[in-house]
């Protein structure tokens, strides 16, 4: 799906519409007879689920167990996130899809960008002093391809409220969505968070900003909070003023026009901004936090997160669908990944800080659904909570006694994912407790978890190999292969799980011929097979060619080869980006300490039904034709 808009201007348009006068006149929606709904609980693992049915922690699960059905689910191959969604939307790999990983490879650039959406700003805009005005329109564009089953049921004349499933971004034209993963916050990227700090604290490596500002004597900060990009000068943020009057316990704090009390550890509630340009201002919102207090404050302030109230972005469709539920349901979190996991894993935000955020967003999630529910016009109601997914992520070190953070792990780690997974059994017996005698309902995960224990530099073992050549002099490289050599490499590793071809034709420096490529791959297949960690353990349990397991029309898209490593291991957040580090494997000593991003078979999802499903669901695409199949009729109006 595409939208045309221009930048930052094209915000007001979501404004206009929201403030036309639609549906005057019109019949109210007849009532939905019949409903099928569609509870996601983002990785939600099999292994955890039946051992905690087991022993009693998750009764509702179990009920739904007995009464209907249970099963593991197969996952994406890779099995990431955006990559499962996409193909639970759509029936498709993907190849069809086109969806391979959070991040693809632009291959005259080498460098990695978003695979999710892409904005494309106009071609053309005019210098007028030290403003930049555009010329014509930009392009919004959902990168996902295929046709969601929402938007079959919709054709057919169902009726579908869609909330929060990833790659949804920008929403479907559908009778009412909500966005997820996908939304950016208003600086444009997937969340940007601030760390006030009046101690001397490293920069933050990714998602975030420390900003070290001095304090007087009497525990007075004065700076400035920078917000989004400002419309008319590409080069500069806009930004507001910020006071803090810091105490031990707590802290007065001046932000904008706003004064307000912060109790230490205690988040505010959301904190609503314009941020005035000369033409007008952009409105936005946050939450804080004081997480120390005096004598060495440290101050988090969220990412800006678009105001459901005052929508400048296109988080859903209808547009003013934003702001009637945050007028049901108050204001709640839109950036599409809004637990600010970077935050915890960098030490910029405590434990308790993020598991609280953690419930915050629980909280708007049942709220949204209920709305959904309790208005009973839709015959398709689908809600994805990634709570399971964000905690597991975090705090699987207190799980894992083989984890190298284990020892280190307080109460508070090793209880996390109990309590989420109780959560979720709370959450599924109210959803329950909301059907009708002729409701629906069916509950998956896109996939499981297991723990991280071992980071794995693919772009250093590729050096280690010859597969991939630094410039002269350099021992390692720094992100986006900065000190790499095109002229004198054959592959290289970016993204969670992907290796490519430097090929010619295709990479802009690429060397490797057609030809060759084939043996090429084989070769690296064959060393990646025998590769072991210190101890003798597997790294890499199986490798998949591109061109076996992605058949569609955007296979060219793909890595030409994806790695699915042994439980235990994963691709270093260096690999990620291009990086080369001096090592091959390294302890995982971060917070991240749970993932996903490794062989499929590993890593299934779970599948309930309140019903025989009537058919076999091997995997996570063959969902679509099934919920689209058991979705009700809706009545006639």
């Amino acid at each position: 799906m595409a939208i045309s808009l221009r930048p930052q201007r094209w915000l007001w348009l979501c404004l206009l519409l929201a403030l036309l006068p639609l549906g005057c006149g019109q019949q109210p929606e007849p009532k939905a007879a019949a409903r099928l709904i569609v509870l996601g609980f983002d990785g939600l693992d099999p292994k955890l689920v039946e051992r905690w049915m087991a022993d009693g922690s998750l009764p509702e699960f179990d009920r739904l167990r007995r009464e209907g059905h249970y099963q593991t689910l197969a996952t994406s191959n890779p099995p990431q996130s955006p990559v499962a969604w996409a193909s639970f939307a759509t029936g498709e790999g993907a190849g069809a899809h086109g969806i391979f990983d959070f991040l693809r490879r632009n291959p005259e650039t080498y460098a990695p960008e978003f695979s999710i959406a892409q904005f494309t700003p106009p071609a053309h805009s005019l210098s007028f002093g030290n403003w930049d005005l555009p010329l014509g329109d930009g392009r919004l564009v959902n990168r996902r391809q295929g046709e969601p089953f929402w938007l079959r049921a919709t054709a057919q004349g169902q009726r579908a409220t869609v909330q929060r499933v990833p790659v949804t971004y920008p929403p479907d034209l559908v009778q009412r969505m909500l966005a997820g993963m996908g939304v950016p916050d208003l600086r444009g990227s997937q969340g940007t968070y601030t760390l006030y700090a009046t101690r001397a604290m490293a920069a933050a490596e990714s998602g975030g900003r420390v900003v070290n500002v001095a304090m007087s004597n009497q525990g007075r900060i004065e700076t400035l909070f920078e917000g989004p990009q400002h419309p008319l000068k590409p080069m500069q943020a806009l930004s507001l003023p910020l006071i803090v009057d810091a105490r031990a316990d707590s802290a007065a704090v001046t932000l904008g026009d706003e004064t307000r009390e912060l109790k230490l550890g205690v988040w505010s509630d959301w904190w609503p901004l314009r941020f005035p340009f000369t033409l007008g201002s952009i409105p936005g919102m946050v939450r804080l936090r004081l997480v120390e207090g005096y004598p060495r404050p440290l101050l988090y302030v969220s990412p800006v997160h678009a105001d459901p109230t005052d929508v400048v972005v296109p988080l859903t469709s209808p547009p003013q669908y934003a702001a009637e539920l945050a007028e049901r349901i108050g204001r709640f979190h839109t950036l599409g990944m809004p637990e600010e996991t970077w935050s915890l894993n960098q030490g910029h935000l405590d434990e308790q800080g993020f598991i609280d955020m953690v419930r915050t967003t629980l909280a708007e999630g049942e709220a949204m659904l209920f709305d959904a529910m309790d208005r009973h016009d839709s015959e398709l109601v689908i809600h994805v909570f990634v709570q399971p997914d964000r905690i597991s992520h975090m705090f699987w070190r207190g799980l894992d006694a083989q984890h190298p953070l284990h020892a280190e792990s307080n109460d508070t780690a090793r209880g996390a994912i109990g309590w989420i997974y109780r959560e979720a059994d709370r959450v599924l017996g109210a959803v329950r407790a909301r059907m009708g005698p002729d409701d629906r309902l069916v509950v998956l995960s896109d996939h499981g978890f297991a723990s991280f224990r071992r980071a794995v530099h693919v772009n250093r073992w590729l050096v280690e190999r010859g597969y991939l050549v630094l410039t002269e002099g350099a021992k390692e490289s720094e992100p986006l292969f900065a000190q790499v050599d095109w002229s004198r490499s054959r592959a290289y590793a970016l993204g969670l799980n992907g290796i490519f071809i430097n090929q010619a034709g295709r990479e802009r420096s690429g060397i490797v011929t057609a030809d060759e490529r084939a043996a090429l791959l084989q070769e690296i297949i064959k060393g990646l097979a025998d590769w072991r960690d210190a101890d003798g353990s597997v790294i890499v349990q199986q490798s998949f060619l591109a061109s076996a397991i992605y058949p569609g029309a955007h296979a060219e898209d793909a890595p030409d080869l994806v790695l699915g490593y042994a439980p235990g291991y994963r691709a270093s957040w260096q690999t990620t980006l291009g990086g080369a580090p001096r090592l091959m494997v390294e302890d995982n000593r971060q917070p991240w300490s749970g993932d996903h991003c490794i062989d499929p078979a590993a890593v299934p999802g779970v599948l309930f039904t309140s019903f025989e499903p009537g058919q076999s669901l091997d995997n996570i695409a063959a969902m679509a034709d099934f919920l689209l199949k058991h979705t009700p009729a809706a009545p006639a109006h």
